[in-house]
Protein backbone atom coordinates (compact mmCIF):
# COMPACT_ATOMS: atom_id res chain seq x y z
CA UNK A 1 0.00 0.00 0.00
CA UNK A 2 1.62 3.55 -0.94
CA UNK A 3 0.01 6.18 1.39
CA UNK A 4 0.78 9.71 0.65
CA UNK A 5 1.19 11.70 3.18
CA UNK A 6 -0.17 15.19 3.60
CA UNK A 7 -1.29 17.87 5.58
CA UNK A 8 -4.60 20.01 5.27
CA UNK A 9 -7.07 19.31 2.05
CA UNK A 10 -6.65 18.19 -1.61
CA UNK A 11 -6.02 20.99 -3.57
CA UNK A 12 -3.71 21.78 -6.59
CA UNK A 13 -0.97 22.19 -5.10
CA UNK A 14 -1.13 18.63 -3.74
CA UNK A 15 -1.99 17.33 -7.49
CA UNK A 16 1.24 19.02 -8.57
CA UNK A 17 3.62 17.42 -5.84
CA UNK A 18 1.63 13.71 -6.53
CA UNK A 19 2.00 14.12 -10.07
CA UNK A 20 5.38 13.93 -9.62
CA UNK A 21 5.13 10.15 -8.72
CA UNK A 22 2.44 9.77 -12.14
CA UNK A 23 5.79 10.94 -14.11
CA UNK A 24 7.24 6.85 -13.06
CA UNK A 25 5.16 6.29 -16.07
CA UNK A 26 7.68 8.08 -18.48
CA UNK A 27 10.58 6.80 -16.78
CA UNK A 28 9.45 3.14 -16.77
CA UNK A 29 7.80 0.45 -19.07
CA UNK A 30 5.77 -2.66 -18.54
CA UNK A 31 7.23 -4.33 -21.47
CA UNK A 32 9.89 -3.93 -23.98
CA UNK A 33 7.36 -3.77 -26.50
CA UNK A 34 4.13 -1.79 -27.32
CA UNK A 35 3.08 1.99 -26.87
CA UNK A 36 3.35 4.05 -24.21
CA UNK A 37 -0.55 4.62 -23.67
CA UNK A 38 -0.44 0.85 -23.04
CA UNK A 39 1.80 0.65 -20.81
CA UNK A 40 0.53 3.34 -18.39
CA UNK A 41 -2.73 1.22 -18.57
CA UNK A 42 -0.79 -2.05 -17.75
CA UNK A 43 1.47 -0.27 -15.26
CA UNK A 44 -2.15 -0.17 -12.86
CA UNK A 45 -1.71 -3.66 -12.42
CA UNK A 46 1.64 -3.31 -10.79
CA UNK A 47 1.09 -0.42 -8.76
CA UNK A 48 -0.15 -0.59 -4.92
CA UNK A 49 -3.31 0.05 -3.05
CA UNK A 50 -3.35 3.70 -2.61
CA UNK A 51 -4.25 5.52 0.69
CA UNK A 52 -4.21 9.28 0.94
CA UNK A 53 -3.77 10.13 4.38
CA UNK A 54 -5.13 14.04 5.02
CA UNK A 55 -3.80 15.15 8.32
CA UNK A 56 -4.80 17.60 10.33
CA UNK A 57 -7.69 17.89 8.44
CA UNK A 58 -10.35 20.71 9.32
CA UNK A 59 -13.04 20.98 6.76
CA UNK A 60 -16.58 19.62 7.03
CA UNK A 61 -16.69 16.75 3.98
CA UNK A 62 -20.49 18.45 3.28
CA UNK A 63 -21.21 18.40 -0.42
CA UNK A 64 -24.44 19.97 -1.88
CA UNK A 65 -26.09 19.64 1.82
CA UNK A 66 -25.34 16.15 2.03
CA UNK A 67 -22.05 14.64 3.98
CA UNK A 68 -19.98 12.65 1.82
CA UNK A 69 -17.22 10.04 2.73
CA UNK A 70 -13.26 10.99 2.63
CA UNK A 71 -13.42 8.29 -0.69
CA UNK A 72 -16.09 10.76 -2.52
CA UNK A 73 -14.16 13.54 -1.30
CA UNK A 74 -11.00 12.60 -3.10
CA UNK A 75 -12.88 11.08 -6.06
CA UNK A 76 -14.37 15.03 -6.25
CA UNK A 77 -10.67 16.56 -6.29
CA UNK A 78 -9.85 13.93 -9.15
CA UNK A 79 -13.14 14.96 -10.96
CA UNK A 80 -11.74 16.91 -14.34
CA UNK A 81 -11.85 20.62 -13.90
CA UNK A 82 -14.01 22.83 -15.91
CA UNK A 83 -12.67 24.84 -18.69
CA UNK A 84 -10.23 24.81 -21.40
CA UNK A 85 -6.43 25.47 -22.07
CA UNK A 86 -3.27 24.18 -21.42
CA UNK A 87 -3.32 25.15 -17.87
CA UNK A 88 -7.17 22.97 -17.46
CA UNK A 89 -5.63 20.46 -20.03
CA UNK A 90 -2.37 20.58 -17.62
CA UNK A 91 -4.20 19.72 -14.48
CA UNK A 92 -6.77 17.01 -16.51
CA UNK A 93 -3.96 15.46 -17.28
CA UNK A 94 -2.75 15.08 -13.82
CA UNK A 95 -5.74 13.83 -12.63
CA UNK A 96 -6.25 11.68 -15.15
CA UNK A 97 -2.70 9.88 -14.95
CA UNK A 98 -3.67 9.68 -10.84
CA UNK A 99 -6.38 7.74 -11.39
CA UNK A 100 -5.28 5.62 -14.05
CA UNK A 101 -2.11 4.56 -11.95
CA UNK A 102 -4.37 4.16 -9.13
CA UNK A 103 -7.22 1.98 -10.00
CA UNK A 104 -7.55 0.90 -6.02
CA UNK A 105 -7.55 4.28 -4.35
CA UNK A 106 -9.15 5.41 -1.09
CA UNK A 107 -8.71 8.67 1.43
CA UNK A 108 -8.73 9.07 5.01
CA UNK A 109 -8.90 11.95 7.45
CA UNK A 110 -7.20 12.81 10.79
CA UNK A 111 -8.10 16.32 12.98
CA UNK A 112 -5.50 17.71 14.68
CA UNK A 113 -3.77 15.87 17.46
CA UNK A 114 -4.54 19.07 19.85
CA UNK A 115 -5.62 22.95 19.88
CA UNK A 116 -2.32 24.05 21.93
CA UNK A 117 0.22 24.99 19.13
CA UNK A 118 2.37 25.14 21.77
CA UNK A 119 2.06 21.66 23.02
CA UNK A 120 2.10 20.58 19.06
CA UNK A 121 5.61 20.82 19.12
CA UNK A 122 6.44 18.35 21.60
CA UNK A 123 3.69 15.73 20.96
CA UNK A 124 6.60 12.90 21.39
CA UNK A 125 6.49 13.59 24.98
CA UNK A 126 3.05 13.85 25.69
CA UNK A 127 0.44 11.10 27.02
CA UNK A 128 -1.44 9.99 24.35
CA UNK A 129 -4.38 10.38 26.77
CA UNK A 130 -4.22 14.13 26.33
CA UNK A 131 -4.62 14.31 22.89
CA UNK A 132 -8.10 14.85 21.06
CA UNK A 133 -9.88 11.80 21.69
CA UNK A 134 -11.70 12.24 17.42
CA UNK A 135 -7.57 12.51 16.92
CA UNK A 136 -7.03 8.99 19.15
CA UNK A 137 -10.06 7.60 17.40
CA UNK A 138 -9.17 8.80 14.46
CA UNK A 139 -5.73 6.84 14.29
CA UNK A 140 -7.69 3.57 15.81
CA UNK A 141 -8.84 3.33 12.62
CA UNK A 142 -6.26 4.67 10.36
CA UNK A 143 -4.66 1.59 11.68
CA UNK A 144 -7.65 -0.80 11.40
CA UNK A 145 -7.97 0.41 7.54
CA UNK A 146 -3.74 -0.17 7.21
CA UNK A 147 -3.88 -3.54 8.61
CA UNK A 148 -7.05 -4.67 6.49
CA UNK A 149 -6.08 -3.10 3.24
CA UNK A 150 -2.60 -3.64 3.73
CA UNK A 151 -1.42 -6.78 1.42
CA UNK A 152 1.79 -8.55 0.20
CA UNK A 153 3.55 -6.86 -2.82
CA UNK A 154 2.52 -9.02 -5.17
CA UNK A 155 3.54 -9.16 -9.04
CA UNK A 156 0.97 -11.21 -11.13
CA UNK A 157 0.00 -13.71 -8.86
CA UNK A 158 3.87 -14.06 -7.14
CA UNK A 159 4.49 -12.18 -3.74
CA UNK A 160 7.08 -10.18 -3.77
CA UNK A 161 9.75 -10.54 -1.24
CA UNK A 162 12.55 -8.37 0.54
CA UNK A 163 16.00 -10.11 -1.48
CA UNK A 164 12.98 -9.57 -4.97
CA UNK A 165 12.27 -6.26 -4.12
CA UNK A 166 16.09 -5.20 -3.78
CA UNK A 167 16.48 -7.15 -6.93
CA UNK A 168 14.46 -5.16 -9.00
CA UNK A 169 15.29 -1.83 -7.78
CA UNK A 170 18.77 -2.66 -8.57
CA UNK A 171 17.57 -3.62 -12.06
CA UNK A 172 15.81 -0.49 -12.24
CA UNK A 173 18.81 1.56 -11.55
CA UNK A 174 21.03 0.05 -13.83
CA UNK A 175 18.85 0.43 -16.71
CA UNK A 176 18.64 4.12 -15.46
CA UNK A 177 22.54 4.57 -15.34
CA UNK A 178 23.13 2.94 -18.71
CA UNK A 179 20.40 5.39 -20.20
CA UNK A 180 18.00 2.92 -20.86
CA UNK A 181 14.48 2.91 -19.93
CA UNK A 182 13.39 -0.49 -17.68
CA UNK A 183 10.69 -2.86 -18.01
CA UNK A 184 9.24 -4.75 -15.30
CA UNK A 185 8.24 -7.31 -17.29
CA UNK A 186 12.20 -8.16 -17.88
CA UNK A 187 13.06 -6.64 -14.44
CA UNK A 188 11.08 -8.85 -13.35
CA UNK A 189 11.63 -12.05 -15.05
CA UNK A 190 15.12 -11.46 -14.39
CA UNK A 191 14.73 -11.42 -10.50
CA UNK A 192 12.55 -14.39 -10.83
CA UNK A 193 15.26 -16.28 -12.73
CA UNK A 194 17.60 -15.36 -10.24
CA UNK A 195 15.11 -16.35 -7.09
CA UNK A 196 14.58 -19.46 -8.62
CA UNK A 197 18.46 -20.46 -8.95
CA UNK A 198 18.62 -19.44 -5.71
CA UNK A 199 16.04 -22.34 -4.92
CA UNK A 200 17.53 -24.52 -7.19
CA UNK A 201 21.18 -24.11 -5.38
CA UNK A 202 19.58 -24.18 -2.38
CA UNK A 203 17.58 -27.84 -3.19
CA UNK A 204 21.17 -29.07 -4.68
CA UNK A 205 22.02 -28.46 -1.16
CA UNK A 206 19.73 -30.11 0.63
CA UNK A 207 20.22 -32.62 -2.07
CA UNK A 208 23.76 -33.41 -1.34
CA UNK A 209 23.68 -32.91 2.56
CA UNK A 210 20.25 -35.44 3.19
CA UNK A 211 22.13 -38.13 0.61
CA UNK A 212 23.89 -40.62 2.96
CA UNK A 213 26.98 -41.95 0.74
CA UNK A 214 28.61 -43.83 3.38
CA UNK A 215 25.32 -45.48 4.75
CA UNK A 216 23.97 -46.56 1.69
CA UNK A 217 25.53 -49.95 -0.03
CA UNK A 218 25.91 -49.85 -3.75
CA UNK A 219 23.29 -51.79 -4.76
CA UNK A 220 21.39 -49.79 -7.69
CA UNK A 221 17.94 -50.51 -6.53
CA UNK A 222 18.85 -48.93 -3.15
CA UNK A 223 20.88 -46.32 -4.43
CA UNK A 224 17.88 -45.44 -6.54
CA UNK A 225 15.93 -45.32 -3.22
CA UNK A 226 17.80 -43.16 -1.45
CA UNK A 227 17.46 -40.78 -4.43
CA UNK A 228 14.02 -40.59 -4.36
CA UNK A 229 14.20 -39.89 -0.74
CA UNK A 230 16.77 -36.70 -1.32
CA UNK A 231 14.86 -35.66 -4.49
CA UNK A 232 11.99 -35.16 -2.41
CA UNK A 233 13.88 -33.29 -0.08
CA UNK A 234 15.03 -31.57 -2.41
CA UNK A 235 11.52 -30.13 -3.96
CA UNK A 236 10.61 -28.96 -0.83
CA UNK A 237 13.14 -26.85 -0.70
CA UNK A 238 12.91 -25.52 -4.17
CA UNK A 239 8.92 -25.16 -3.06
CA UNK A 240 9.46 -23.11 -0.15
CA UNK A 241 11.91 -20.62 -1.60
CA UNK A 242 11.50 -20.12 -5.50
CA UNK A 243 8.85 -17.42 -6.07
CA UNK A 244 8.19 -16.61 -9.93
CA UNK A 245 4.86 -17.58 -12.29
CA UNK A 246 4.34 -21.43 -13.14
CA UNK A 247 6.17 -21.18 -16.12
CA UNK A 248 9.35 -20.32 -14.95
CA UNK A 249 9.22 -21.97 -11.91
CA UNK A 250 8.88 -25.56 -14.13
CA UNK A 251 11.75 -24.24 -16.24
CA UNK A 252 13.51 -24.14 -13.29
CA UNK A 253 12.68 -27.06 -11.65
CA UNK A 254 12.95 -29.14 -14.91
CA UNK A 255 16.56 -27.69 -14.85
CA UNK A 256 17.21 -28.98 -11.47
CA UNK A 257 15.62 -32.29 -11.66
CA UNK A 258 18.11 -32.51 -14.50
CA UNK A 259 20.81 -31.12 -12.31
CA UNK A 260 20.13 -33.49 -9.45
CA UNK A 261 19.83 -36.74 -11.56
CA UNK A 262 23.32 -36.09 -13.52
CA UNK A 263 24.47 -35.85 -9.78
CA UNK A 264 22.69 -39.02 -8.93
CA UNK A 265 24.51 -40.77 -12.25
CA UNK A 266 28.00 -39.58 -10.97
CA UNK A 267 27.21 -40.68 -7.24
CA UNK A 268 25.88 -43.66 -8.79
CA UNK A 269 28.98 -44.48 -10.85
CA UNK A 270 31.60 -43.42 -8.19
CA UNK A 271 29.38 -46.39 -5.86
CA UNK A 272 29.60 -48.89 -7.91
CA UNK A 273 32.76 -48.17 -8.79
CA UNK A 274 34.22 -47.97 -5.29
CA UNK A 275 32.29 -51.44 -4.65
CA UNK A 276 33.89 -53.06 -7.82
CA UNK A 277 37.52 -52.01 -6.40
CA UNK A 278 36.47 -53.82 -3.23
CA UNK A 279 35.17 -56.98 -4.89
CA UNK A 280 38.74 -57.01 -6.89
CA UNK A 281 40.50 -56.54 -3.49
CA UNK A 282 38.03 -59.14 -1.78
CA UNK A 283 38.78 -61.43 -4.44
CA UNK A 284 42.73 -61.33 -4.65
CA UNK A 285 42.71 -61.81 -0.43
CA UNK A 286 40.65 -64.66 -1.09
CA UNK A 287 42.66 -66.44 -3.72
CA UNK A 288 45.31 -66.45 -1.56
CA UNK A 289 43.92 -67.90 0.78
CA UNK A 290 42.65 -71.13 -0.88
CA UNK A 291 45.98 -70.69 -2.71
CA UNK A 292 47.45 -71.37 0.86
CA UNK A 293 44.81 -73.68 2.09
CA UNK A 294 45.31 -75.90 -1.00
CA UNK A 295 49.18 -76.32 -0.64
CA UNK A 296 49.60 -76.62 3.01
CA UNK A 297 46.58 -78.64 4.06
CA UNK A 298 46.66 -82.36 3.04
CA UNK A 299 42.87 -83.26 3.84
CA UNK A 300 40.61 -82.04 0.94
CA UNK A 301 37.80 -81.31 4.42
CA UNK A 302 40.49 -78.72 5.58
CA UNK A 303 40.93 -77.02 2.09
CA UNK A 304 36.93 -77.06 1.46
CA UNK A 305 36.65 -75.68 5.23
CA UNK A 306 38.53 -72.32 4.10
CA UNK A 307 36.98 -71.57 1.66
CA UNK A 308 33.73 -71.56 3.22
CA UNK A 309 35.76 -69.03 5.27
CA UNK A 310 37.06 -67.14 2.59
CA UNK A 311 33.30 -66.79 1.21
CA UNK A 312 31.97 -65.27 4.68
CA UNK A 313 34.58 -62.78 4.78
CA UNK A 314 33.78 -62.00 0.63
CA UNK A 315 30.11 -61.61 1.69
CA UNK A 316 30.91 -59.22 5.02
CA UNK A 317 33.24 -56.67 2.70
CA UNK A 318 32.06 -56.52 -0.39
CA UNK A 319 28.79 -55.27 -1.96
CA UNK A 320 27.51 -54.33 -5.30
CA UNK A 321 26.05 -55.88 -8.39
CA UNK A 322 29.00 -57.55 -9.69
CA UNK A 323 29.02 -59.08 -6.38
CA UNK A 324 27.99 -62.38 -6.89
CA UNK A 325 28.46 -62.89 -10.31
CA UNK A 326 32.07 -62.33 -10.16
CA UNK A 327 32.32 -64.62 -7.21
CA UNK A 328 30.42 -67.39 -9.54
CA UNK A 329 33.04 -66.88 -11.87
CA UNK A 330 36.04 -66.83 -9.62
CA UNK A 331 35.29 -69.60 -7.92
CA UNK A 332 34.87 -72.03 -10.82
CA UNK A 333 38.09 -70.54 -11.67
CA UNK A 334 39.53 -71.18 -8.05
CA UNK A 335 38.45 -74.60 -8.01
CA UNK A 336 40.24 -75.93 -11.01
CA UNK A 337 43.33 -74.16 -9.48
CA UNK A 338 42.64 -75.37 -6.29
CA UNK A 339 42.21 -79.10 -7.89
CA UNK A 340 44.97 -78.95 -9.71
CA UNK A 341 47.44 -77.35 -7.11
CA UNK A 342 45.68 -80.10 -4.28
CA UNK A 343 46.70 -82.97 -6.76
CA UNK A 344 49.91 -81.90 -7.33
CA UNK A 345 50.52 -81.96 -3.80
CA UNK A 346 49.17 -85.09 -3.40
CA UNK A 347 51.30 -86.33 -6.57
CA UNK A 348 54.30 -84.92 -5.40
CA UNK A 349 53.60 -86.77 -1.82
CA UNK A 350 53.33 -89.86 -3.55
CA UNK A 351 56.23 -89.24 -5.34
CA UNK A 352 58.59 -88.93 -2.89
CA UNK A 353 56.74 -91.79 -0.90
CA UNK A 354 57.94 -93.51 -4.13
CA UNK A 355 61.20 -92.44 -4.45
CA UNK A 356 62.02 -93.25 -0.97
CA UNK A 357 61.04 -97.03 -1.53
CA UNK A 358 62.90 -96.82 -4.56
CA UNK A 359 65.87 -95.84 -2.14
CA UNK A 360 64.77 -98.18 0.28
CA UNK A 361 64.94 -101.05 -2.13
CA UNK A 362 67.81 -99.97 -3.38
CA UNK A 363 69.92 -99.64 -0.55
CA UNK A 364 68.42 -102.93 0.69
CA UNK A 365 69.59 -104.37 -2.45
CA UNK A 366 72.94 -103.07 -1.60
CA UNK A 367 73.09 -104.57 1.85
CA UNK A 368 71.32 -108.15 0.19
CA UNK A 369 74.52 -108.23 -2.14
CA UNK A 370 76.78 -107.12 0.77
CA UNK A 371 75.43 -110.17 2.05
CA UNK A 372 75.85 -112.64 -0.14
CA UNK A 373 79.10 -111.70 -0.94
CA UNK A 374 79.74 -112.15 2.75
CA UNK A 375 77.94 -115.60 2.45
CA UNK A 376 79.93 -116.50 -0.70
CA UNK A 377 83.02 -115.12 0.95
CA UNK A 378 82.39 -117.77 4.38
CA UNK A 379 81.42 -120.42 1.97
CA UNK A 380 84.34 -120.19 0.10
CA UNK A 381 86.04 -120.25 4.16
CA UNK A 382 83.95 -122.84 4.61
CA UNK A 383 84.66 -125.24 1.81
CA UNK A 384 88.45 -124.60 2.75
CA UNK A 385 87.84 -125.65 6.16
CA UNK A 386 86.18 -128.78 4.45
CA UNK A 387 88.62 -129.67 2.48
CA UNK A 388 91.70 -129.11 5.01
CA UNK A 389 89.44 -131.16 7.05
CA UNK A 390 89.10 -133.68 4.85
CA UNK A 391 93.38 -133.62 4.18
CA UNK A 392 93.96 -134.09 8.21
CA UNK A 393 91.82 -136.46 8.07
CA UNK A 394 93.04 -138.59 5.46
CA UNK A 395 96.73 -137.73 6.45
CA UNK A 396 95.56 -139.15 9.92
CA UNK A 397 94.53 -142.51 8.69
CA UNK A 398 97.83 -142.43 6.51
CA UNK A 399 99.76 -141.85 9.53
CA UNK A 400 97.53 -144.34 11.57
CA UNK A 401 97.90 -146.73 8.51
CA UNK A 402 102.01 -146.39 8.67
CA UNK A 403 101.73 -146.77 12.44
CA UNK A 404 100.02 -149.91 12.60
CA UNK A 405 102.25 -151.05 9.82
CA UNK A 406 105.28 -150.78 11.96
CA UNK A 407 104.02 -152.85 14.65
CA UNK A 408 104.77 -152.00 18.90
CA UNK A 409 106.11 -148.21 18.36
CA UNK A 410 102.80 -147.05 17.67
CA UNK A 411 101.90 -149.14 21.21
CA UNK A 412 104.76 -148.68 23.26
CA UNK A 413 104.24 -144.89 21.77
CA UNK A 414 100.77 -144.96 23.01
CA UNK A 415 102.04 -147.23 26.53
CA UNK A 416 104.32 -144.06 27.44
CA UNK A 417 101.09 -141.95 28.45
CA UNK A 418 102.49 -139.30 25.84
CA UNK A 419 100.19 -137.75 23.38
CA UNK A 420 101.05 -135.69 20.00
CA UNK A 421 98.34 -133.37 18.69
CA UNK A 422 98.85 -132.89 14.51
CA UNK A 423 99.98 -130.29 13.16
CA UNK A 424 97.12 -129.17 10.46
Amino acid sequence: MFVFNQMGPIDEAALDRLSLVTQITKHIRVRATGSVADDATELSGFTPSFLWLLRDFYLDLVEDGRKVSPREYLETALSPAAGSGPGVQAKNQIRGSIKSLFPDRDCFTLVRPMHDERALNHLDELDPQQLRPEFQEGVQKLTRLLLSRGQPKRIGIVPVTGVMLAGLAEAYVLAINQGAVPTIATAWQGVAEAECRRAAAAAEDTYRLEFNLEGTPAEPEVLLLEHLRCLNAAKATFRSIAVAEPRVRAAAKAALLEALQQRFTLIKEAALARASAQVDSALLLAAQQISTAARLHSSWADVQAEVSRAIAAYDSTTTGPTKWPRLTVFLQQQYGHMVAEFMQKIEASAEKRINEARMAAREAEVNLKRAESKIKSVEIKVKDLTTAEDQLKRELEQEKHRRSSSGGSLGGCFGCGAHTEPHM
